[in-house]
């Protein structure tokens, strides 16, 4: 027999067997009804389609089953079996009966192998936490854990692992081991990490994210790893890019056990499927709700602490002397690692980051998403080595150090969603490693104005917010010097709320913009104007290949130009356009089937959603 079986369609030949043995034995019939209405239940209890993934573990009761009833059958026909062996047969058949009855309702309190979608992946609530724990307990009781690591299926997904072509994709791979059961993944969390950590690094062809980038679509799609990539509906199967993931339990499974071999992170033995914190052989700690780190002078050492990750801590209470002792970390991941906004982190005291500047090699920072940080304490500028700065959706900060010059490695710098800040500090200008800066913001109290960033030779994606549109109209010059920056890829533009009279000053004194040359992607959100603008056309943007246009006034995309778009990606959202399907084609004929309206265009109108 197989060394892995499907229960749903092996039980019901068990079934014919165990009627096949009581006809041929000829005796002890009430014991072999007994066995089948114990087999009859695990059918009708609805256990089967929960018990697929313990094929493997589970095999050994079922090819026990069918090899002593098999015996009975063929020793009845040939040798006439006494009823005692029978007997002794039916009572090991019981047992097995038994295990397998108990092994299916462990798996009731197991994980689904269906990814959760990520609206539904809350905070693990405590109730989930003593679930697990009272979980992995069961395991040990049961024994079920060396038999799982024992079995062929983790067998091979440690081959799948061990044949990966070097370290780098190892050890990106278990940084996966940490998350919760059902958790959607994100990818930029993720690789900031690994630059953070030194798992990758740039080459003279690619940077440290465009590296990253290619790992995680290398993890995701491989074979045999099984980790389940989310993907819109009306994502094209050519080309497709991976933005988040769910790792499928036993691979999480797995994870742990060659995270905890590797010393990368300590998982209790008490409670194996959250990660903790061991002083003694470990380097890298995650903040869990329900199993915190102790803090005081009793508290485990972290002078050596390389990593420190949130992964479901919603209040942090840290003290600033315990953040000043973090010397050697490379990695704070404080703030959330999901993109929606209901993941709510706040600060117990504010103060606590005047513990940030004593870390030297900090190279990845993250505060995203934590709420009651008013503002950001000029020791942070200490921090000579840090790289990745994300302080996206910190809706209560209003003051930054009010020249941020000195963090002169900072790569990425994401101000986005900071809607309190009122302008840019000094001192942006001349961050020349600069690769992403999200969240520029036009106004009057910006020290750094759009026509500094042209020194900025490695900038690459920019988004640009206009809080205050009278402010930016008022320094309209400004963004015609965005074609001075050269090396700029990505540009995203988005307009606050803009008043009545203001759209008409708009009007009068429309907004001039001129795009570096090699500008491929642009998204324009809450665009203030009805017709298309003089910039807006395909001899400016002439290497664009992504347009996106989201909100706003615009109710038409004609422009005067006889030139036609090479824009390969079009995405429109929330706009009230008046055009038809052939004119839209017209304008765009380089459009490839993932390009995507939001709205049905019916007698000139958009009413529901389509795919071109």
């Amino acid at each position: 027999m197989a060394t892995s079986i499907n229960p749903e369609k092996f039980l019901p030949k068990l079934l014919v067997l165990v009627s096949q043995a009581k006809a041929v034995a000829g005796t002890e019939g009430e014991r072999f009804e007994n066995l089948k209405k114990q087999l009859d239940d695990v059918i009708t209890d609805g256990l089967l389609t929960k018990v697929k993934l313990l094929d493997q573990i589970l095999s050994r009761q079922f090819t026990s089953l069918e090899r002593r009833l098999g015996k009975i059958i063929v020793g009845a026909e040939t040798t006439n079996s006494t009823v005692e062996a029978i007997n002794q047969a039916l009572d090991s058949m019981d047992k097995d009966v038994q295990k397998i009855k108990q092994w299916m309702h462990l798996r009731e309190l197991m994980p689904s192998p269906e990814p959760t979608p990520e609206p539904q992946v809350k905070w693990v609530p405590v109730v989930q936490l003593d679930l697990a724990k009272e979980m992995s307990k069961k395991w040990s009781q049961l024994g079920l854990q060396g038999r799982f690591d024992d079995s062929s299926t983790m067998a091979n997904m440690r081959r799948t692992y061990e044949n990966l072509e070097n370290l780098q994709l190892k050890l990106c791979l278990l940084s996966f081991s940490i998350f919760p059961e059902g958790a959607v993944i994100k990818k930029r969390p993720l690789i900031y990490w690994w630059i953070g950590e030194g798992f990758i690094r740039s080459t003279q062809q690619k940077t440290a994210e465009e590296v990253g980038e290619e790992i995680f679509q290398n993890l995701v799609m491989r074979k045999g790893l099984n980790i389940q990539p989310h993907l819109k509906a009306s994502t094209s199967s050519r080309a497709v890019s991976v933005n988040n993931c769910t790792i499928h339990p036993w691979i999480r499974r797995m994870l742990i056990s060659l995270a905890g071999e590797a010393k990368l992170f300590h998982f209790d033995s008490s409670w194996s499927r959250m990660p903790s914190y061991d002083s003694s052989n470990c380097r890298h700690a995650c903040l869990v709700a329900d199993n915190l780190i102790p803090q005081g002078n009793n508290g485990p050492k972290v002078d050596n602490l390389l990593t420190l990750f949130n992964v479901s801590v919603q209040y942090l209470d840290m003290k600033k002397e315990w953040l000043n002792k973090l010397k050697k970390v490379k990695v704070l991941q404080l703030g959330r690692w999901q993109s929606s906004a209901s993941y709510h982190i706040e600060v117990e005291d504010e103060t606590t980051l005047k513990g940030l500047g004593t870390q030297k090699h900090l190279i990845y920072l993250s505060l995203r998403g934590i709420s009651r940080v008013s503002q950001l304490y000029p020791s942070i500028l200490n921090l000579v080595s840090l790289q990745i700065l994300d302080l996206r959706a910190c809706h209560n900060l209003e003051t930054l150090p009010s020249d941020i010059s000195s963090l002169k490695n900072l790569t990425h710098l994401d101000l986005s969603e900071c809607y309190l800040l009122e302008g840019m500090p000094k001192g942006i200008e001349k961050l020349s490693s600069l690769q992403v800066l999200k969240g520029f913001l036009i106004g009057q109290k910006s020290a750094c104005r759009l026509g500094d960033l042209s020194k900025l030779k490695k900038l690459k994606r920019l988004s640009i917010h206009m809080g205050n549109v009278l402010e930016a109209v008022d320094q309209k010059e400004e963004f015609k010097k965005l074609k001075d920056i050269s090396s700029l890829r990505c540009l995203k533009v988005s307009w606050g709320v803009v008043s009545p009279l203001l759209k008409e000053k708009i009007k009068k004194e429309p907004l001039e913009f001129s795009f570096p040359p090699n500008l491929e992607k642009l998204d324009l959100q809450g665009i203030p104007m009805e017709r298309v603008p003089q910039w807006l056309n395909p001899r400016q943007l002439k290497n664009l290949k992504k347009l996106y246009i989201r909100g706003g006034e615009l109710v038409s995309l004609d422009h005067t130009e006889t030139d036609e778009w090479m824009v390969e990606t079009l995405r429109l959202k929330y706009l009230k356009l008046e055009i038809d399907l052939p004119r839209l084609k017209k304008l765009f004929p380089h459009l490839q089937r993932k390009s995507s309206v939001d709205h049905e265009i019916e007698e000139g109108r958009y009413d529901g959603d389509i795919v071109l």
